[in-house]
């Protein structure tokens, strides 16, 4: 079923965002929104996810199981890198499950060894590649990202890129991302949405 959002409108204070904006995203395809910075494109995805819900218009067909990647990290600092990754599993597995899922896509992500260290002993872009790792294991039928692979170095982007298309791409799961990375755009087939 594809996300529908109709007649949406936003504003902050009097700055208008989104005056009776439509648009219909589909299902099972991986869309890319683009547009220049400050054109409303995270607040867009924060409507979607129903974070934020103070807006007009009827945004429909967005499915419950949701997992989002944001701009900011967001890694809890009393947890190791593990635990972090293994937070959003908690009431979808059992602990042992969770831990294996955790785990394997550690390594994925070029972690391994790194599992017991907290985020502050993380450089940039092990923290980020721990948040891709919590995003991507969480099983979802919807994938919003945000900036996925901002403070990668090209080696690391191009693997995380792989993984993403792996998992996600691949597998027509639907996806909803934010990015202005050529190198992402090159390599990943979607749907543009500019707004």
């Amino acid at each position: 079923m594809s996300i529908r959002i109709e007649s949406l409108t936003k504003h902050f204070h009097k700055q208008v965002v989104f005056d009776n904006f439509s648009v219909t995203i589909p299902s099972d395809k991986t869309t890319l929104i683009t547009g220049p910075s400050g054109c409303g494109k995270t607040t867009l995805l924060r409507m979607i996810s129903g974070l934020d819900k103070r807006y007009h218009g009827k945004i429909s067909g967005v499915p419950h199981k949701i997992s989002y990647l944001f701009q900011e990290d967001r890694l809890l600092p009393w947890f190791t890198l593990k635990e972090n990754v293994e937070f959003v599993l908690r009431d979808v597995f059992a602990k042992d499950e969770a831990s294996k899922i955790a785990l394997a896509m550690i390594k994925s992500v070029r972690l391994g060894g790194h599992e017991d260290k907290f985020p502050v002993k993380l450089s940039g872009g092990m923290q980020r590649r721990t948040a891709l790792a919590r995003t991507f294991c969480y099983p979802c039928d919807l994938l919003i990202m945000d900036e996925p692979f901002k403070g990668l170095d090209a080696k690391l982007k191009l693997r995380m890129i792989a993984l993403f298309d792996e998992l996600f791409v691949q597998k027509n799961k639907t996806i909803i991302l934010v990015s202005h990375d050529e190198t992402l755009i090159e390599r990943i087939d979607c749907n543009v949405v500019e707004l």
